[in-house]
């Protein structure tokens, strides 16, 4: 079965959060309810996710990491707009102690009223995605690094992923 956009958000809101609800997942990502239950079947049937005994699934760590790092980048070629203003994402998105490790990045923003970044805007997998800065910082950088991804130069990518495994071996879904 094919994946969509919101799937991907909800794989790293599966990872951050394994005992959240559907309606918890849904309304941080901006999907109802059934887009959230359908995403995660999408996942399970994909083998980026494991059926749980509780009700939601498990992420399946290496290929969720394969395919975001390595599948998400062609199958989710974003659309963009060259001058744009809204909220950081991609590597410019990571907090200032790490801004030594990004400088030279590709300003790229999720257009937005609500942000001041101006940059190159890139279409957000999710519709809440420029609100997450405040409302879930990790699901917010975990997305950004996606983007980096799906934009970035080899180095930008190289270092997304590196970034990406990390997170993924100490968040709570680990």
């Amino acid at each position: 079965m094919l994946l969509r956009p919101a799937d991907i958000a909800s794989l790293l809101y599966l990872r951050l959060h394994p005992a959240d609800s559907y309606g918890a997942m849904a309304e941080r990502l901006g999907i109802s309810k059934s887009t959230a239950h359908d995403s995660v079947q999408r996942l399970v049937r994909n083998r980026l996710a494991h059926e749980s005994s509780r009700g939601m699934a498990r992420v399946a760590d290496g290929p969720a990491l394969d395919f975001l790092s390595y599948g998400v980048p062609y199958v989710f070629a974003p659309d963009t707009v060259p001058d744009a203003r809204g909220i950081p994402t991609g590597l410019r998105a990571l907090d200032a102690n790490e801004s030594g490790r990004h400088a030279a990045a590709l300003a790229l923003v999720w257009p937005s009223r609500l942000g001041t970044a101006r940059g190159i805007g890139v279409s957000p997998l999710v519709p809440a995605a420029p609100d997450l800065p405040h409302r879930d910082p990790p699901l917010y950088r975990s997305l950004a690094l996606v983007d980096a991804l799906r934009l970035g130069d080899a180095r930008e990518r190289e270092l997304a992923r590196e970034l990406l495994r990390a997170e993924f071996a100490t968040s709570a879904g680990a």
